[in-house]
This record gives C-alpha cells, structure tokens and sequence, in this order.
C-alpha cells in the first residue's frame, strides 16, 4: 500500500508518514484508512481520484503518481488563546500550547511563564514578584506544565475574554 506525509492530528508529530491500510472509492475520490508512523493512531484522508490509476495498487509515496490528500478526518486543531488576548499574548499562549502538546515540558513552561509575562505588561501590571513566583517552574516538568497551562488559559479568559466580551454585549467593540 501507499504512503503519504502529513501533521498527526493525535500526536505531535509533523509531516509523519501515515500508511495506507485500505481504499474505497466515493465518488470522483478515494476514502483512505491510514495510521500515523510515528503514535500508530488512525486517520481517514479523502484523496481526489488520478485518471487511469487506482490508488489501491500503489506503492510507496502516493505523491510521485499525481495522489495528493485534499481533506483528513480528525484534522489537527490549532490551539488558539480566548478571545480579546492581545495578539503578542496569544501568540505565546499558542506556542506554548504546541510545545506542551509536544511534550517539551520545559519549553511549554517558559513560553506560559512569557505568556503571563506578556499579560501582565499588556494590563500594566508593576513590580517583579510576579515573575519570581513563577521563576521556578522554568525548572519544573510535566507535573508543573499542565497546572500552569490551564492557569495561564483560565488567566487569559478572565482579564481579556470575559470583560471584552462584556463591552461587546454592551455595543462597544473590546478587539
């Protein structure tokens, strides 16, 4: 059977090979069942139809025949911050939310630890205890990550998303 390249939706590996398992056609396009090289998890990818050819006797890289993936089922969700959170702000909320994903306990620690960071300087926050408190989990693991991202996203809903939301049932517009 085939194989192609693409984002697993259930771990954090990119561009993983996934194996074609079986084929059906639908229409003008295949029904793939693939599993992901790198977590064994499975997918289904719609992958349009190449004239003269069945995907089931491919071999190898579905690409270099003309096949190409248009649509996978799940597809990756990009983690995104609650609505309102300045742009720099949720910017390393949302990379802090792939490296957790990734598992790179340390990397989602430092990047949640400069998400607060960037929050409390967009809120105008003064004095440096804030960080001290939280100068420790830079050296912490998973066991410190997981309470710190869903502080960090709990922090973010309450001082941009909630009173933004509020102005925006109010007529003004928060974003």
């Amino acid at each position: 059977m085939g194989v192609f390249l693409r984002d697993c939706p259930h771990c954090p590996a990119g561009s993983s090979t996934f194996t074609i398992h079986n084929t059906f056609t639908c229409g003008n396009s295949w029904r793939a069942f693939a599993s992901c090289g790198a977590c064994g998890d499975t997918i289904v990818a719609v992958i349009p139809s190449v004239s003269g050819k069945r995907l089931s006797d491919v071999g190898g890289d579905i690409g270099r025949v003309g096949f190409a993936v248009s649509e996978a089922w799940p597809d990756r969700e990009a983690a995104d911050a609650p609505a309102y959170t300045p742009t720099a702000v949720a910017s390393r909320y949302r990379d802090g939310e792939f490296n957790f994903a990734a598992g790179r306990w340390n990397a989602a620690v430092g990047l949640y630890r400069a998400t607060l960071d960037l929050a409390t300087k967009a809120l105008e926050a003064k004095g440096e205890t804030f960080f001290k408190r939280l100068k420790w989990l830079a050296d912490q693991h998973k066991e410190d990550a997981e309470p710190l991202r869903h502080f960090t996203e709990m922090f973010l809903r309450y001082v941009f998303e909630m009173p933004g939301r509020v102005a925006e049932f109010r007529g003004g517009d928060k974003a």
